[in-house]
């Protein structure tokens, strides 16, 4: 397990759903609060936003902000059971494609 697995999974805060990985670099795609919130983030391994426009309020809207910051050819890969979100956020990273 990595630094970066260890931070999400003591996190109370954020909830990981998504991970995209493009050469050394990794950003994870989570959701803010309570389970069922549908505020998401874009965050580096260290945790901290990796733009600052974030919170984002929607799949939608990660999907515009990967590809304002040249991330949307890369397939996001879910995080433990999260398989139902990744699999729309790739759906909807091809779409704009």
């Amino acid at each position: 397990m990595t630094s970066d697995d260890t931070f999400f999974r003591e996190s109370r805060i954020y909830d990981p759903v998504a991970l995209l990985r493009q050469g050394d670099e990794t950003l994870y795609v989570v959701r803010v609060g309570m389970k069922t919130s549908r505020q998401f983030m874009i965050l580096t391994t260290t945790g901290e936003p990796a733009w600052p426009h974030e919170p984002l309020g929607s799949l939608s809207d990660v999907g515009w902000a990967l590809r304002a910051h040249e991330w949307h050819l890369v397939a996001p890969e879910p995080v433990d059971q999260n398989v139902q979100v990744a699999r729309t956020l790739a759906r909807l990273l091809a779409e704009r494609a």
